[in-house]
């Protein structure tokens, strides 16, 4: 079964001291981390400031591809974890095709912000994730605490 979910917060994991995605059921409290690199953060922080580049990032070139050739991007799923890497892919519909591509988690969500398009996670993953990073995730809770997460996006534009 599909959860939806939103970008709830930014944090950093201090394990890794590489930023992280924080999505959070719609209507629950089940959270999953997202791990992401410095350059995806930086395109996800420009997209929830709402800052126009000066030149298209490569996710907005992509939207921008994918629009001229008629797709509409209907949702972003993370569907499975395996090995600790999640798994995402993008649904794409063309009049009355509907394809899949697989993709990174990171390129998902900010495909998934600039589209105003849903985000949902398989509720497999969501119990995989709990079960097996629930040190991990209590690290990441302190750590969100005790980080004001408004400066995230902020840091990654300078």
């Amino acid at each position: 079964m599909l959860i939806q979910v939103e970008v709830f917060s930014f944090a950093v994991d201090p394990a890794r001291n590489s930023p992280v995605i924080i999505l959070k059921e719609t209507s629950g409290d089940r959270t999953l981390p997202v791990p992401i690199g410095p350059l995806e953060a930086s395109a996800i922080a420009i997209e929830s400031l709402k800052v126009t580049p000066e030149k298209p990032l490569t996710i907005d070139l992509t939207k921008i591809i994918m629009e001229q050739l008629g797709g509409v991007l209907t949702r972003a799923v993370i569907y499975d974890i395996i090995d600790q890497s999640l798994q995402a892919r993008l649904q794409i519909t063309d009049n009355n095709t509907m394809i899949f591509i697989d993709c990174r988690p990171c390129d998902a969500l900010a495909m998934a912000l600039r589209c105003d398009t849903p985000i949902f996670v398989n509720d497999a993953v969501l119990e995989k994730s709990s079960a097996e990073n629930s040190s991990e995730t209590d690290k990441l809770r302190k750590n969100i605490s005790s980080t004001d997460t408004t400066e995230f996006g902020r840091y990654f534009l300078e």
